[in-house]
């Protein structure tokens, strides 16, 4: 044996077996990359196939486009117009900083902006990381520009965009409303119907009511973008058009609407005119209004138009009178204290009472607005007259609160309409148990106030025009509305029509009762001792309507409204008559703001189909450009 070491037979052993785990653990870890492999490559490919094209496929949603309102006799009320806008993304405009400047300062010049102020805005909003709107509603030549250079442009866009327009202007402003962006609150309630953060809706008026109606549908577009994320082609397969909302078929008459608002004027106030056949609204107008343009596209000069529209506490320019406004009823609201006389028999029709132009209760006095007194009146003379002392007489010892609340309930008071626009407000008609929930106690005085419309009394013009649809209709009045019918912007066919429903519904008082107060309200016009008599002279249509005087405020501030409620021709079909109301506020005895004379004209222009200015020149009625 040489002098070398032996290799020992336990050694080769271990050698061996080392070098079979070895072996196990290289094919074991061969077999999971093999299976890791055919997984991905056979098992995950179309899922992973589906990431990469999404990658590359870039979807943008496109907004609903909104639907249309017209008037009844086809103007259009609402529109969508289209403008351009431009955008600029910071991170995806050229790194060459030559190119970049080069792409900035002819955007600049085509927009006839500064060059600085482009890049204030985008190191402004730069955080954002998006595209940043740099110009709204640019010339369509300033578009076509900017478009056919896009390509040495990278990081600017232009897109397109509708936006609501109101060709009328502030006409029928608080009827149709405006639209704006959603806020957080709106959005939280209404996200699970599709609406997005920057969606618009409407906010005020028929654009509010009718949001859903109005909405449409959204589309997309689909484009293929590249690593940077500029647009390489965009996938027409794949683009869904936006569908556009219904469209408003309204009741209102807009050469009547006209008339109203030229009527009305600048005095503050109300003119409503309204078809008690079938509650149509053919007008309804209410000063001081706005531009409801000025709430669309954040320009400066909209913004100042907004502020002035906000700052204007004491002219509440974004109320609708209307229905937004509590006023006292005054003495239109001896119809319902008549009403329940008739009805009741409280007091025999032919009974009189004595009005020397005051009334004592007790120690207090209670005056007639004929300081010099009416003498002896029975009801039609007190209604023709429109005496308080009348009703104090009766109210004192034969009628009582509940009974009004009861009556002024049946007529619609104390609750809303259901018109269809938002906010309308419920007035109140207060009795004991109203009284006892303000922690004070009823008193006889509190009953003469309420019966002639003042005191706690609160109304709406519009639920004064329900109280004497009722009238018209003998018993029945129809729930007030704008809407006529629902049109499909696609195919033009009708969606829906209106379908009436009762506000009032008086079966329960005979038809007689109604006509006795229509003789002692077409007597306020026509007889010669009416309150409206002269108002109305040398109007040949027959007419019936009752004056009201509502007093506000106390002391130096004390105030007056003038009120006039009416309707006819009652020579006309039942079908072709008009409720008018209207209410001016702080008339204060000026002849220029008294409703009556405004009414007069209202319904002449009606009749005879006639312009304020025809009406003006044949009642000899002065035409100003102001009548504050």
């Amino acid at each position: 044996m040489s002098g070398s070491a032996l290799q020992k037979p336990g050694q080769d052993k271990e050698f061996v077996n080392r070098l079979v785990v070895l072996v196990v653990i290289f094919y074991i870890a061969l077999f999971a990359l093999l299976y890791m492999a055919s997984y991905i490559q056979i098992l995950k490919n179309p899922e992973f196939v589906t990431k990469t094209k999404n990658n590359r496929e870039r979807t943008v949603r496109v907004a609903p486009i909104r639907g249309k309102i017209f008037s009844a006799d086809g103007k259009v009320l609402a529109d969508n117009k289209t403008i351009f806008s431009v955008y600029v993304n910071p991170y995806s405009l050229s790194r060459d900083f030559q190119l970049r400047q080069e792409s900035l300062v002819y955007l600049a010049q085509v927009l006839d902006y500064n060059y600085s102020d482009i890049e204030k805005i985008l190191a402004n909003k730069a955080k954002l990381r998006t595209d940043i709107m740099i110009a709204d509603n640019i010339p369509f030549e300033a578009f076509m520009k900017i478009r056919e250079n896009l390509e040495r442009m990278p990081g600017i866009s232009v897109r397109e965009r509708n936006i609501r327009y109101y060709p009328n202007h502030s006409s029928l402003s608080h009827v149709l409303g405006y639209v704006g962006p959603i806020n957080a609150e709106e959005y939280s309630l209404k996200k699970q119907n599709g609406y997005e953060p920057n969606d618009i809706l409407g906010k005020m008026g028929l654009e509010n009511y009718y949001e859903e109606e109005l909405r449409g549908r959204e589309g997309k577009k689909v484009y293929v973008v590249d690593a940077r994320m500029v647009i390489q082609d965009e996938l027409k397969s794949k683009e869904v058009e936006p569908q556009a909302g219904n469209e408003l078929i309204l009741s209102v008459d807009m050469k009547l609407q006209k008339t109203a608002e030229d009527i009305l004027c600048d005095r503050t106030g109300t003119i409503l005119v309204l078809r008690p056949i079938n509650g149509e609204i053919l007008a309804m107008t209410s000063y001081p209004g706005y531009d409801p343009n000025i709430y669309i596209l954040d320009t400066e000069e909209n913004m100042v138009a907004r502020r002035a529209v906000e700052l204007d506490v004491g002219g509440t320019p974004l109320y609708n009178r209307n229905i937004q406004t509590l006023y006292p009823a005054a003495s239109l609201f001896k119809i319902v204290t008549s009403t329940a006389i008739i009805n009741e028999n409280i007091v025999p029709l032919d009974k009189t009472f004595y009005c020397g132009g005051v009334y004592r209760l007790n120690r207090q006095l209670f005056g007639c607005w004929n300081r010099g007194g009416h003498g002896n009146l029975d009801l039609k003379g007190a209604i023709v007259n429109s005496c308080d002392v009348y009703f104090y007489n009766v109210a004192k010892s034969n009628i009582d609160i509940e009974k009004i609340h009861e009556y002024a309930t049946m007529y619609g008071f104390g609750k809303p309409t259901g018109i269809d626009l938002p906010f309308e407000k419920s007035g109140l008609i207060p009795n004991r148990q109203w009284k006892k929930e303000q922690k004070e106690s009823w008193h006889t005085g509190d009953t003469l106030n309420s019966i002639i419309g003042q005191g706690d009394v609160k109304i709406t013009p519009l639920q004064l025009a329900v109280m004497l649809s009722a009238i018209c209709n003998k018993g029945v009045a129809y729930k007030p509305h704008f809407l006529k019918e629902l049109r499909s912007s696609e195919t033009g066919e009708i969606v829906r029509q209106h379908k009436l429903e009762k506000a009032v519904d008086m079966d329960n008082i005979p038809v007689w009762v109604f006509d006795i107060l229509e003789d002692q309200l077409r007597a306020v016009v026509s007889s010669e001792r009416g309150t409206a008599r002269w108002s109305f002279f040398g109007n040949n249509n027959i007419y019936v309507g009752k004056t009201g005087t509502a007093e506000v405020g106390v002391g130096v501030k004390k105030n007056t409204h003038s009120l006039f409620g009416g309707y006819g021709p009652l020579d006309f079909p039942l079908e072709d008559r008009v409720v008018v109301m209207i209410l001016i506020e702080n008339d204060n005895n000026n002849r220029l703001k008294y409703a009556a004379n405004l009414a007069n004209l209202m319904f002449w222009c009606y009749a005879k189909d006639k312009t304020y200015l025809e009406a003006a020149k044949r009642f000899n009625y002065p035409v100003q450009s102001s009548y504050r």
